[in-house]
């Protein structure tokens, strides 16, 4: 770029997009340490908040599109006003004398400058840990020392100490040094838009009082510590040297947007400290070891909350007394994390446990988010599967919450579950086995999610309860479904990121519309199946034959409007009797719901037929030239 609009050699934007970090370089390129004059120092900062200065004006509209930097150019733009923060590191091969530049306000943005010399590099390098030195004076920050309590001193090699920060003290620091304090986090801050963050932020804006009751506080490391008598005799801390909280960073980040973002009033807020203050020559083993044991406790996922609820204890009492058929084995419902070892482990002797693992084997355990998986498979909503099992946990429970309100699963419930199980897993298997190069768990939830779909959610349940099993004609045929399926969900992503389209209802539409085959005789599974409560109607004898589901899945490829348009020109133009009419009207409604019931098999036929007659597939071509 030229001198006019500045220089910087690399970018990097923050998790909230409203900080900054930007680099540029003075490279020499030689073996020998060269002296770095502190007028270059300057003059290379400067050239970055030039840059800085004509990225968050014009300079987009001067960059062309092809050039190397305009992605970096627009995106910057593109925080305009949302910018709170930036930081401009000026690194060097070589030595300089200049240790800080005077910060800058570029277009009302802070800035702040950071010089890497050789020199600087090596001592991070050397010391083994990727942070310079912060100094901390409470006594300014706060006002006041803060007091604490210390612990015993022990063999450990380390001084500990228990204290109570004030929440703006810790915005502040946080505001100062920003991601310098975590750098020993080894999980850093994962942002205030996760579920657990934004828990935080909400004590902060609504309960500050009972944020010391509800967080678990920070652990934090520090090199040195300045202590002193407060005049009730009680100890304080001063100051300290070389910070780091190495576990917590989500609560000072939270606290610390709370502050700055919402304005919220955090002075209130108490922070619980364990400061751990560890002798010269152990820092990296005690930082690394506390970094691990403060990082390696069992994750609580948001689907243990809901352990407790009705639903689910029902759903545990079912999978202990419903055997399987023959009573030669049971599925095992764990509705709190462990519980199948803990059963296991009440065994007393070898061969109790060796019998409840041969009645009750792990290959049968399943757990809540499995049940959402299969769930939401059946009720046609592969998408919602592929965000993943906490967010599709998530969607199931407040479905079930809205749609069932305080409803309880019965036996039967109980065995269609199971027999959803089978199936989910069979699919699983089937992917697996086809050896795909990628996107096998999409791939899976969406192949169940087609059978069912194709079928009209037809599938007799009950048979493969019975059988605890998929017969072997279903299995090729799911078998033979793979590939289409796998290369609708890839061609229509049209170059996007195929994990990511996967989560949207339109791939899913445009899997119900690829053409799979479907042999002449039906497996049991499909000839023989009942409605279930999501289904359509069955035929008089329950059958249901090929060419009838070949039928529902031609209904289901017209959307809404269509159905609806030919209901009315088909009656305007005397093309249909009022009872066509009428079965054009009600797939319109099926289909504007997302096809939530199906056509049964007589209604397909029908329809079928009217959507060959030449006016009516005239119509259904226009609508489709014209496009949403």
């Amino acid at each position: 770029m030229g001198r006019s609009v500045g220089k910087v050699n690399g970018y990097a934007i923050g998790d909230d997009e409203d900080t900054l970090s930007l680099v540029v370089a003075i490279h020499n390129d030689t073996e020998e340490a060269v002296t770095v004059a502190p007028t270059d120092i300057s003059r290379a900062a400067g050239q970055a908040a030039r840059f800085l200065e004509g990225a968050l004006g014009n300079l987009k509209d001067a960059v062309e599109a092809s050039a190397t930097h305009a992605e970096m150019v627009r995106r910057i733009a593109a925080l305009t006003g949302r910018l709170r923060s930036a930081t401009v590191h000026v690194v060097t091969d070589g030595v300089s004398s200049a240790k800080e530049v005077r910060p800058l306000d570029v277009k009302g943005v802070p800035v702040r400058f950071e010089v890497w010399d050789a020199e600087r590099l090596f001592r991070v390098m050397q010391a083994g840990r990727p942070r310079d030195e912060i100094e901390i004076d409470f006594s300014e920050l706060c006002g006041a020392s803060i007091p604490c309590l210390p612990a015993a001193r022990h063999e450990g090699n380390y001084e500990a100490y228990v204290a109570i920060i004030p929440g703006d003290a810790l915005a502040k620091l946080y505001d100062e040094y920003g991601a310098q304090l975590l750098e020993l986090n080894v999980r850093s801050f994962l942002s205030a838009r996760g579920r657990i963050n934004a828990g935080i932020r909400k004590t902060l804006r609504e309960q500050p009082l009972r944020f010391l009751a509800y967080n678990n506080g920070i652990v934090a490391t520090a090199d040195s510590i300045v202590l002193e008598k407060l005049s009730d005799g009680r100890p304080a801390i001063r100051s300290v040297r070389g910070l780091q909280i190495v576990n917590g960073g989500q609560t000072t980040a939270s606290i610390h947007r709370a502050w700055k973002t919402d304005r919220a009033d955090v002075s209130r807020v108490m922070v619980q400290a364990k400061l751990a203050v560890i002798d010269s020559g152990h820092e990296e083993e005690v930082v690394r070891e506390i970094s691990r044991c403060a990082n390696t406790q069992n994750v609580v996922q948001m689907a243990d909350f809901s352990a407790n609820d009705p639903f689910h204890v029902t759903l545990e009492g079912l999978s202990r007394r419903v055997w399987c058929p023959g009573e030669q084995g049971r599925w095992f419902y764990e509705r709190a994390r462990g519980q199948y070892q803990e059963e296991k482990a009440k065994a007393s002797t070898p061969a109790r446990q060796r019998r409840f693992t041969e009645q009750t084997p792990p290959s049968r355990r399943f757990v809540k988010t499995d049940v959402a998986r299969y769930q939401n498979t059946w009720e046609l909503k592969p998408q919602t599967v592929c965000f993943g099992s906490q967010k599709n946990f998530d969607s199931f429970a407040q479905d079930l919450r809205v749609r069932k309100g305080e409803f309880l699963p019965d036996e039967a419930w109980y065995r269609e579950l199971i027999a959803k199980a089978i199936l989910y897993r069979a699919a699983e298997k089937i992917v697996r086995d086809a050896r795909l190069p990628a996107y096998r768990t999409q791939v899976a939830t969406y192949l169940m999610a087609l059978l069912v779909d194709r079928s009209g959610s037809r599938l007799d349940l009950d048979g493969i309860w019975k059988r605890q099993g998929l017969t072997k004609e279903l299995l090729s045929l799911l078998g033979s479904w793979v590939q289409p399926v796998l290369a609708a969900v890839t061609e229509s992503a049209a170059g996007r990121n195929v994990t990511e389209w996967c989560k949207k209802r339109e791939c899913w539409d445009a899997v119900r519309q690829v053409a799979v085959p479907m042999p002449p005789a039906l497996p049991a599974e499909l000839s023989t199946g009942l409605a279930t409560a999501t289904g359509s109607t069955t035929t008089a004898d329950g059958s249901v034959t090929s060419a009838d589901l070949e039928n529902i899945a031609a209904c289901k490829r017209l959307d809404g409007p269509t159905w609806l348009r030919i209901s009315g020109e088909g009656r305007r133009l005397g093309l249909l009797k009022e009872w066509e009419a009428g079965i054009a009207h009600t797939l319109s409604g099926y289909a504007a719901s997302g096809w939530d019931r199906n056509p049964s098999p007589k209604q397909a036929g029908h329809a079928v037929r009217i959507m060959l007659l030449p006016e009516i597939q005239a119509l259904i071509a226009d609508d489709r030239e014209a496009g949403p």
